[in-house]
């Protein structure tokens, strides 16, 4: 057994545990000390624990051998033994007896657990500090200071959560929010820091504790906070000199106490000081990299609270420099000596194998246009290479495998996101494909899969490789052959090493896939079966003479997604026509299918990513079903997972024009039961001349979707792949049409402006629409642009930048502008930025600058600046505009008349209906009148068919042409021409009293209001404003006429009562048990009947709703605040102004206010209910 297997490490390490325990059995008094120090008093050592000696003596001298490197095959499987006979040793101090202070304070019980917890502890934290202060970070590892009492003196109580680890993996903070109470008011942020700073020293990081300046702390928190210390670690990357002189760089990590009623965090502030090289390295060992593209030279800082998220704070120490509106920040570390011999990871020197060479790590920011943050940070095992062994194998196995085995190399990165959680980069979880397409002579490593999935406790590690192999004619698929390594943590340390438990094996396939070509007829089959998901599997392939292919998966689950039993299946078939059949006018039939899903739905967020990578296209037609069944088989499962009652159909049609085909359109219509979704996805490719000698190659991936319960419309495709000869193509587009309670209307082609926030989209930002001119190491040449329209705004923009040079020298440019338009009156605001600068060595030689702002036509107004510089000594000279000119204009349209409007729309039968009452199950339908005989077409136009309004129900009269009850400044593009206020009453002809409501309807407020281009930018797209009333008569509706009394007299008369007189008791006696046995047996049956699986049926309700307590989600609600706190203004009765519904009528209300006091204008303003200040 090689020194460099995995077991061998483990007892290697573990066996070093034991160090203490022998130095504390050597005398009384070392003894003594070591018990102190786990909360014990003795005055002797207790025999059970003085016979450990022998095996810990015997482990010792075997661990000598072991670093001495003359250790022989016997020596590593007798240190193996001896490390199980003192974990079984110290289990069994349970059942051993103790003098009567140690019995009384439960020393048995408490003792054989407490020591290997404090074994463990002691070496992580002095051995191995780096691993040791990483659990103890993330909660794994707990101290506690536990005081002097009568039994114990007083000392640190030290255990091991190693249930934690797989809560880290899921959501590492709710071991956050347990440990350190993460998301409340008394975080313990000193803990954090000081858990992070003996983190960073013991992975040999200088880092140290300091107060933050007042100035500092004032200009990241706010004035309210002042005389209060602050405290944060500066974590140092290095601190040296370079070939630009004196640099250092690093990360400041300080608290951020709770303000304005927000939960209290932290702020990170990275630092760059000096000039920086690429790839400096800090000592023999460590290269430190930093690159960023945001301007960081006036402050640049991200805050994180529990219940804010991310925000990204610029331009603190110098308001004056500008800041970038997106880019990155990244910090990495390097360990840039390799080891000379491979590190084993898991697996042994002479068998299958997981080893690697180096080790690196990163970590930073994201900020995209919208300033949405991702904090990731990520650990990189380079040059990882996996070894198969075939020996390991059983005799097929050994047959298609080298005698020596195969392997392949990747380079693999572990992180975790704000955005993503816990990731292998290339896959959104813990579990990856990764195409490697490594030859072998006939054998070929089509592609690594590497799993980490927690489940019951124990962490297995799955490494593992899908293989092809030629075996004369027939082609051989081999889908995850590799190594199993499965980690548990069992209780009171019953592991064979210690508290942990450690099986490592070889790992057979979980598929086997054969094809062969026979000439006329080409084919083969795929078989896969997973134990753990107990999952089947097979794909089917057949091709005839070249001219039709026939192709099938399929992929059966017999467990449901919460463990129970159950059935679910998912099949594609296609049918490929070669050549195509000839549909007429150029075009061709190139392709049909379908796919078929019972118990399964669409999982559209993991399908909507396959259309950006190509992934989808792979199970609508794919190609070479065999090879590639493990990959489209597990896109099967992510796309269209396991759900109760779930069904789905859907046809597939592959279109091409063309001979050859220089356009295809590849569409699947996929249709949901029994709540209907419809997703439209498909392939748009375009290629001239031919495949092979593509001057142009055009490919818009896309998909839709239509939710007719949700009210919900939306389009989104991409460009893949695509390029005229050299230039790249890129870009995308997307459409949202919402016309239910949530109304929105959005097109997006190439994104939205930096400024503007979007309402939720169900699919990604579209990425800009750039042609990539050139795109080399010593010329960048890039043109971007992006056109959007909302119901508020029309937005348009373009950036052109280019790059020319080399280290020595180069040149850098841009030109961007921003532009956003509204329509009545008509009015515009164009921003745009120009910039160039050579540089020479890193150093500016000259630079020249223009960023400003133009607006128009009602007064052309424009601001902006420029600034130049000659060489890096030279001042900075800086030109400021700020100029306004012309007359003012009159854009606006002729006003419009309201009132004709408002009155056509309420004398519409179609804005009429008549409500159900509320809260009732009636079971039955009111008909409309006038069914049986429809209007004549004289009459249909001037009589209107009555409704039919229910007792107790209640009838809605409702408009979508504009709100009620607020001033209205203009409708469309027109000003009002007669009311700008509207509201209704509702009376009874002849007297009645009606009970009135207001009825809500969405309308967008950019149709209504005047909103200037921050609050266009800022503000909903749609809000809810009164659109009508519902009426209902007031009082009880269920009085009945009076009642009157009247007396039935009847009379029983039996004919036949002969029975009674042959009446038995006893069979008397056996029919009242069968009646009861009957009305059990009823109500059993009764439970699974078809009635009581009525959707109508209490059962039925009861199984959708089980618990009686709801969870309701409170709409956004505004408030009318002062600017100087955020704090909510009060009425005439003295209550704050928090309950408006929409943002729009808490604008009204303060316009109404500043028309009384305009001194108000400048004092108060709108802002979401989650940003008010709370404090008193």
């Amino acid at each position: 057994m090689s020194e460099n297997g995995t077991l061998n490490i483990l007892i290697r390490e573990l066996g070093s545990t034991f160090l203490p325990l022998n130095e504390a059995l050597r005398s009384l008094d070392d003894f003594k000390s070591f018990m102190r120090q786990l909360g014990w008093q003795v005055d002797n050592v207790p025999e059970p624990i003085a016979n450990l000696g022998g095996s810990i003596s015997t482990l010792i001298s075997i661990i000598d051998k072991v670093h001495e490197k003359i250790a022989t095959e016997n020596d590593y499987q007798e240190g193996l033994k001896a490390i199980k006979r003192l974990n079984e040793s110290i289990q069994g101090l349970e059942s051993s007896t103790y003098d009567a202070n140690l019995t009384a304070a439960n020393f048995a019980e408490i003792f054989p657990k407490q020591l290997i917890d404090y074994l463990l502890a002691n070496y992580l934290i002095t051995v191995r500090p780096s691993i040791g202060f990483a659990l103890k970070a993330l909660g794994i590892l707990n101290t506690e200071f536990v005081n002097a009492s009568e039994l114990h003196p007083a000392h640190k109580r030290i255990s091991f959560k190693w249930g934690n680890i797989e809560k880290v993996i899921e959501d590492p903070l709710v071991v956050f929010k347990n440990v350190y109470n993460w998301g409340q008011n008394d975080l313990k942020s000193l803990e954090i820091l000081e858990t992070l700073l003996s983190y960073f020293r013991a992975i040999g990081i200088s880092a140290f504790l300091e107060e933050i300046d007042d100035f500092t702390a004032m200009s990241l928190i706010g004035d309210d906070q002042e005389g209060i210390v602050l405290y944060g670690i500066n974590i140092p990357f290095f601190d040296s000199s370079s070939s630009n002189g004196l640099a250092n760089a690093g990360v400041v990590i300080m608290e951020l106490p709770n303000s304005g009623g927000k939960l209290p965090g932290f702020i990170l502030i990275p630092y760059v000081n000096g000039e920086l090289e690429r790839d400096f390295r800090v000592n023999d060992y460590i290269i430190f990299d930093f690159t960023t593209d945001l301007i960081i030279t006036g402050g640049i800082g991200l805050k994180l609270r529990p219940d804010t998220g991310l925000e990204l704070i610029k331009g603190f120490n110098d308001v004056d420099v500008a800041q970038t509106a997106k880019g990155s920040i990244e910090l990495s570390l390097k360990i840039a000596k390799d080891s000379a011999q491979p590190i084993i990871l898991l697996g042994e020197d002479e068998g299958s194998r997981l080893q690697m060479k180096s080790l690196s790590g990163k970590g930073g920011i994201i900020v995209d246009a919208s300033d949405e943050l991702d904090l990731y940070t990520e650990l990189n095992l380079d040059d990882l290479e996996l070894i198969i062994s075939g020996d390991d194998g059983d005799g097929f196995l050994q047959k298609i495998l080298p005698e020596d085995g195969i392997s392949a190399s990747l380079d693999l990165s572990l992180g975790y996101s704000t955005k993503r959680g816990v990731y292998f980069r290339g896959s959104g979880g813990l579990e990856i494909i990764i195409p490697s397409h490594i030859e072998f002579g006939p054998l070929v490593i089509q592609s690594l899969v590497i799993g980490v999935l927690p489940k019951d406790g124990r962490l297995p590690i799955n490494i593992g490789a899908n293989i092809n192999a030629n075996i004369g004619p027939i082609r051989v698929i081999v889908e995850n052959i590799g190594i199993l390594a499965t980690f548990s943590f069992p209780e009171l340390g019953g592991g064979n090493l210690g508290p942990l438990n450690l099986d490592i094996g070889f790992k057979p396939p979980n598929g086997v896939g054969l094809s062969i070509d026979a000439g006329a007829v080409k084919g083969g089959g795929y078989l896969f079966f997973d134990y753990d998901r107990e999952e089947y599997g097979g794909a089917l392939e057949l091709v005839f003479s070249e001219w039709i292919a026939l192709k099938a998966i399929g992929l059966i689950t017999t467990k449901m997604p919460d463990g129970s039993k159950g059935f679910s299946m998912i099949i594609i078939i296609t049918v490929e026509f070669g050549t195509g059949i000839q549909l007429g006018f150029g075009f061709t039939l190139l392709g049909v299918g379908g796919i078929l899903g019972l118990n399964r739905s669409v999982n559209i967020d993991p399908l909507k990513e396959g259309i950006r990578t190509g992934a989808a296209d792979r199970i609508m037609f794919p190609e070479d079903v065999v090879a590639n069944a493990p990959r489209i088989i597990s896109d099967l499962r992510t796309f269209f997972p396991t759900t109760a009652d779930a069904f789905l159909v859907g046809p597939m049609a592959r279109i091409g024009y063309g001979t050859p085909t220089l356009l295809s359109l590849s569409l699947g219509v996929i249709i949901e039961f029994p709540d209907v979704y419809i997703t439209i996805l498909g392939v748009l490719k375009v290629v001239l001349p031919d495949e092979e000698a593509d001057v142009l190659r055009l490919q818009v991936n896309f998909i839709g979707r239509i939710e007719p319960s949700n009210k919900l419309l939306w389009f989104y495709a991409e460009l893949f792949d695509s390029r005229i000869l050299f230039i790249t193509i890129e870009g995308g587009m997307g459409l949202l049409v919402n016309w239910g309670e949530e109304s929105n209307f959005v097109v997006s082609i190439g994104g939205f402006h930096p400024r503007y926030t979007p309402p939720p989209l169900p699919f990604p930002s579209p990425p800009r629409v750039a042609v990539n001119i050139l795109n080399e190491s010593m010329a960048r040449v890039r043109i971007e642009g992006y056109f959007a329209v909302t119901s508020n705004t029309a937005q348009f923009g373009a950036r052109a930048e280019l790059f020319f040079g080399f280290s020595a020298v180069n040149v850098e440019g841009h030109l961007s502008f921003d532009a956003l338009f509204q329509f009545d009156p008509f009015y515009f605001i164009f921003e745009f930025s120009v910039g160039l600068s050579v540089k020479v060595f890193g150093f500016g030689l000259f630079s020249i600058s223009i960023s400003g702002m133009l607006e128009g036509p009602s007064k052309w107004h424009i601001q902006g600046q420029a600034k130049w510089k000659i060489t890096w000594l030279g001042p900075t000279i800086k030109i400021n505009i700020d100029e306004t000119w012309g007359e003012e204009r009159q854009t606006e349209l002729p006003p419009i008349e309201i009132l004709p409007l408002i009155e056509k729309e309420y004398e519409a039968i179609t804005n009429w209906e008549a409500l159900m009452p509320e809260g009732r199950s009636m079971l039955v339908a009111l008909r409309k009148l006038g069914e049986e005989q429809p209007p004549s077409e004289e009459t249909a136009e001037t009589e209107l068919s009555p409704l039919v309004l229910h007792p107790m129900g209640k009838l809605k009269i409702s408009q979508r042409k504009l709100p009620l009850n607020m001033d209205l400044d203009k409708l469309g593009n027109q000003k009002p021409g007669d009311v700008n206020r509207i509201f209704i009453t509702a009376s009874v002809n002849g007297g009645g009293n009606l009970t009135t409501e207001n009825f809500k309807e969405q309308f967008a407020p950019g149709e209504f209001l005047e909103i200037d281009k921050a609050e266009r930018l800022s503000s909903p797209g749609f809000e809810w404003y009164d659109g009508g009333k519902t009426l209902q008569t007031k009082g009880s509706q269920q009085k009945t006429s009076m009642a009157v009394k009247r007396v039935i007299r009847y009379e029983t008369v039996i004919l036949d009562n002969n029975y009674k007189r042959y009446s038995i008791p006893f069979f008397d006696n056996i029919l009242g048990i069968y009646a009861i046995l009957e009305n059990a047996l009823f109500g059993h049956f009764l439970k699974n009947n078809s009635v009581s699986k009525s959707t109508l049926s209490k059962s039925y309700k009861t199984n959708i709703n089980p618990s009686p307590v709801g969870i309701k989600v409170q709409p956004q609600g505004f408030s009318v605040a002062n600017i100087a706190d955020n704090k909510p203004i009060k009425d005439e009765a003295g209550l704050p102004m928090t309950n408006f519904s929409s943002w729009a009528s808490a604008r009204d209300y303060l316009n109404r206010q500043t028309k009384h006091n305009p001194n108000l204008a400048s004092e108060i303003h709108v802002v979401p209910n989650t940003e008010i200040n709370d404090a008193a």
